[in-house]
């Protein structure tokens, strides 16, 4: 059975793509090395249009008092602030371009802009080398080493060393584990449910943040912070699962890029990646369910838990909602078996 596959390994060849979409121009070469803010390349955005209607915006009676009125021609390259049209009489009234753009048409009183944007970089994400151009298309680049992936990130990315400041897999992050020595660090805490966290940890200039899970009232904070935000479980109180937990601890000290620029309707997701100067082999990135998978229970009292497959039944269960569903045997790292449906299972590569 295929199911969502996250990546937890200690070493693997770490392959991605970066893709710009419209007009672009690449900005690196084969074989140049990457930080992580580097950018790959850079693209103009989806292009935008206004139309400018002169009759209504003027207030004049006929359509040809207002074409007399027009200011520009086709062609025109206008910045923020050119007059496009003006009315007359004892009160005149002018429209002026509200951003930098180029007259595409005028047709009777209206005149059609096409709006001039400033180009949009792409970042490599992660410490890496071009291996690949794809010639108006995108980069291709790879790196060895860590690989840990979560399931939200606040479209942000950095590279430091790693900080942890959980001992276990159940702890909360406060404001007393952030000090001032762990500026330019990536610092992985528990779940956060403090808003004083984030802002602490911007304030210090911190270069990242990894928590077990955090509180959905805290999004619009993460989402504007001004550093990576990772969270290896998701939102509530999930404790970290026992073997990302102890890969990331196993790395403290180590450098680190932190990625959470990601598209989950391209089935992406944010990662904590970490060089070491050994070569991996490359990931699966769809695997299937079967006995002896590791996974993660993604729902539930034992949600965020890791396990191992043992046995996945061939006729479905019946839930104490009334649902009936395949389940599975699975073994919690303590030894206690447990029945899971499928669908709460995520497989931990």
């Amino acid at each position: 059975m295929e199911t969502q596959t996250y990546h937890t390994l200690g070493l693997t060849k770490i392959q991605r793509t970066r893709i710009f979409p419209g007009k672009g121009d690449i900005l690196v070469k084969v074989g140049q090395k990457l930080d992580a803010l580097d950018a790959v390349a850079e693209y103009v955005p989806e292009e935008k249009f206004q139309i400018v209607n002169l009759k209504r915006e003027l207030g004049f009676q006929s359509a040809e008092d207002a074409k007399r009125s027009i200011n520009v021609k086709v062609g025109d390259l206008l910045k923020k602030g050119d007059l496009i049209a003006k009315s007359s009489g004892f009160f005149p009234k002018s429209i002026l371009a509200k951003s930098d753009s180029e007259v595409l048409n005028i047709i009777g009183s209206q005149v059609i802009l096409k709006l001039n944007q400033p180009t949009k970089p792409i970042l490599a994400g992660f410490n890496s080398i071009v291996t690949e151009i794809l010639p108006f298309h995108g980069v291709v680049m790879e790196t060895d080493g860590a690989l840990i992936q979560g399931v939200w990130g606040n479209q942000k990315a950095a590279n430091g060393p790693l900080i942890i400041k959980m001992n276990d897999v159940h702890e909360e992050i406060t404001t007393n584990k952030i000090d001032v020595t762990y500026r330019g660090s990536i610092l992985m805490g528990g779940y956060c449910k403090q808003k004083e966290v984030i802002q602490a940890a911007e304030e210090l200039n911190l270069k990242g943040l990894i928590f077990s899970s955090m509180s959905a009232s805290l999004i619009t904070l993460a989402k504007n912070c001004k550093i990576p935000i990772l969270l290896i479980e998701g939102f509530g109180t999930i404790p970290m699962n026992e073997r990302a937990f102890e890969l990331i601890k196993s790395n403290e000290g180590n450098n680190a890029s932190i990625n959470t620029i990601y598209d989950s309707k391209k089935v992406e997701k944010p990662e904590l990646i970490i060089q070491v100067p050994v070569e991996g082999s490359p990931t699966t990135e769809k695997a299937n369910l079967k006995k002896g998978s590791v996974v993660r229970i993604n729902s539930g009292v034992y949600q965020g838990k890791a396990a191992v497959v043992k046995k996945i039944n061939e006729t479905k269960t019946k839930l104490p909602s009334g649902i009936s569903t395949i389940c599975g045997i699975v073994e919690l790292y303590d030894e206690e078996l447990i029945s899971i449906p499928l669908a709460n299972l995520d497989i931990l590569e």
